[in-house]
């Protein structure tokens, strides 16, 4: 088992190393039940949480600590807002992710007002029928049809696009809000049709995805 998932490890980080932008950095890990890794501060946050949220918590900041080290950067205590996102450091922009015991880290110098960033990573083989049909906006109906891998992708994209729009403009939506144009050959998509309560702007954001095994890897930029 722990060789199995050493190589879907390896595999998922290759495929995050093959799909984020040039000036990223990238990091992936399994989950940790390390405190002693965490700042203070972090430590203070998460007292009490169940133990399986405490080690999600710790992977992810584990992951985003060594982005900040292989980026040059100071590695801080990445604290959360009102919201509960990531305090990156001043003058960085990220995004960090957890599935079924592996945490992510992606992030970037930012250089302008359009430097937005949202990563996600999701099983393929566990969303209802039912669940998919809610993901889908109806102009991606025909390229979802049945297929539950399809669908996935498409909620992982938009998850994606979320986490990426939501800590500049703080607006929530339904999946049924955006609507993509996925092309799975180039492992491609970008905003096809988009709902009025987002900023037309974010019609300009690209997406990169990776298959591996039964995960997938998205990327919003």
């Amino acid at each position: 088992m722990g060789m199995e998932r050493d190589r879907i490890l390896r595999a998922l980080k290759t495929a995050g190393l093959s799909i984020v932008p040039t000036g990223c950095a990238f990091e992936m890990a399994a989950f940790i039940d390390d405190s002693s890794l965490l700042f203070e501060k972090e430590r203070a946050l998460v007292e009490g949480w169940a133990v399986a949220r405490q080690q999600e918590f710790m992977a992810g900041r584990f992951c985003a600590r060594r982005a900040l080290a292989a980026s040059g950067r100071m590695e801080v205590a990445i604290l959360r807002d009102a919201d509960g996102l990531p305090l990156w450091p001043e003058g960085v922009v990220g995004s960090i992710t957890h599935c079924r015991g592996i945490a992510a880290a992606v992030l970037r110098s930012i250089t302008g007002p359009d430097s937005l960033l949202g990563l996600d990573l999701e099983k393929t083989n566990r969303l209802s029928v039912s669940a998919g049909r809610r993901v889908l906006h109806p102009s991606e109906a025909k390229f979802a049809g049945d297929s539950q891998i399809r669908a996935t992708i498409l909620f992982s994209l938009k998850e994606a696009f979320y986490k990426a729009q939501f800590p500049r403009w703080r607006t929530t939506g339904n999946f049924q809000d955006i609507g993509l144009e996925v092309d799975l050959a180039s492992g491609r998509a970008e905003v096809g049709a988009l709902g009025g309560r987002f900023d037309p702007e974010l019609s300009g954001l690209r997406f990169r995805f990776a298959l591996v095994g039964d995960y997938v890897l998205c990327l919003c930029c």
